[in-house]
């Protein structure tokens, strides 16, 4: 893994603590001494704040998306009402058109 091993640390720790970290060593078929380097070395600070920052950046890109989802729904319904009242606007101005048809077709016949 690294250097041989040449320095001591005490640390103390809660006999709680020693327990799960002589139990996870156990586990891991490992000294006690293997498994606190792997953990050392496992870990990094700035890691965990990146992660920390991640799951924020998650959380808010999930309200942006709901917001997004939210504004699409209310521009199909706003699209759906524009698109109801130019269908209905295109329809007056035909029908305004086949009168005025109607109409100049009757001056004609009456001038004739």
């Amino acid at each position: 893994m690294s250097a041989v091993a040449s320095e001591r640390l005490i640390v103390p720790i809660s006999s709680e603590d020693k327990r799960q970290v002589e139990s996870r060593a156990r586990r891991l078929g490992v000294s006690t001494a293997e498994y606190v380097r792997r953990s050392l070395h496992s870990f990094d600070p700035d890691a965990e704040a990146a992660r920390g920052r991640q799951e924020e950046d998650e959380r808010e890109l999930a309200l942006m998306l709901q917001a997004l989802a939210a504004s699409r729904a209310q521009t199909l319904a706003q699209l759906d009402r524009a698109d109801a009242a130019l269908d209905a606007a295109l329809a007056h101005f035909a029908a305004r058109e086949k009168d005025q048809g109607n109409k100049d077709r009757g001056d004609k016949d009456q001038a004739a």
